[in-house]
């Protein structure tokens, strides 16, 4: 009994990074479509403030730098 449930808790511990990788935005067209396309439907300062994590985005992503890429992607969609 004890040994399944160590067994069970080691391979929870292992899932964890994959299951919060999955959470994450991730960085590549498709995401900066959807990423827009809502930011374009809100109103006021809260479209202004999205469209700049947008476009942020855009650019780490033209850079090359994903990890900043994903952070602004994950701002904006806060924003929405």
């Amino acid at each position: 009994m004890s040994r399944t449930l160590i067994a069970t808790a080691i391979l929870a511990a292992l899932a964890m990074p994959a299951l919060a990788e999955d959470m994450m935005m991730k960085c590549d067209d498709a995401a900066m479509m959807k990423a827009e396309e809502h930011a374009k439907m809100m109103k006021g300062d809260s479209m202004t403030m999205a469209m700049q994590e947008v476009d942020m985005a855009k650019t780490a992503m033209k850079n090359g730098k994903t990890d900043d890429c994903m952070k602004h992607l994950d701002k904006a969609m806060k924003a929405m």
